[in-house]
Parts: C-alpha cells; structure tokens; sequence
C-alpha cells in the first residue's frame, strides 16, 4: 500500500451560504381589494352611477390601509393604499357628474316638452 495516500489530510469541504436578507414582517392589508374595488367602481359609475355601490366600500378600505400603512414606514401596499383612494374618490366624482347630467337632462326634457304643448 502506497504511504502518501494514508497521510493525506482529507479534503476540506467548502460551505457556501446566501447571506440571509431580513424579511420584514408587516400586517396585512385590505389595498389590492381597495384598489380593484374603486376601478370597478370608476368603471361602472359611468353606467348611471352604480359605480358608488363599490366605490364607498372602496373608500373605507382604502382608509383603513391607509391607517395602517402610516403607521409603519416603509410598508409595501403604502402606494397601493393612496391609489384606491384617489380612485375611489374619482368614482365618487363621476357618480356625482353622472347623477347631475342624469337630472339635468330630466329637468330639460320636461321644460322642452312644456314649451312644445304650450299654445
């Protein structure tokens, strides 16, 4: 038997680790239904107004992430929390417009049809 191979210190392994980033535990928030909410709610407001049935629960959702996005720095559905709630407040908006013209063209109809019976 060869002498050189039973002296041979045995071969060093290599431990090779990823360095482990800190993943932040943040609580979770109800943005990303907010944000779909007040689209939906932005859509649907231009067919007379139902888009206020899902903008105002928008809003409140919006609201409540918004609380609790501000109160940790940093907090990833930050962005998506202000988002719902100018689009929310968009839908709002339309809803009131749409309300408005709807009325308006009521008021204007029966103002034309008066002057077209009047003698």
């Amino acid at each position: 038997m060869n002498q050189s191979n039973i002296m041979q210190p045995p071969a060093q392994q290599m431990n090779y680790q990823q360095p482990q980033a800190m993943i932040a535990s943040y609580p979770q928030t109800n943005a990303t239904l907010a944000l779909v909410l007040s689209i939906i709610g932005i859509v649907l407001s231009f067919i007379y107004g139902l888009g206020i049935f899902f903008a105002i629960p928008a809003l409140i959702l919006a609201n409540k992430s918004l609380n609790i996005t501000n109160q940790i720095p940093g907090h990833p559905d930050a962005g998506m929390a202000k988002a719902a709630k100018i689009c929310s407040w968009v839908a709002i908006g339309i809803f009131i417009f749409t309300i408005l013209m709807v009325i308006l063209s009521i008021v204007l109809y029966v103002w034309a049809s008066s002057l077209a019976t009047s003698p």
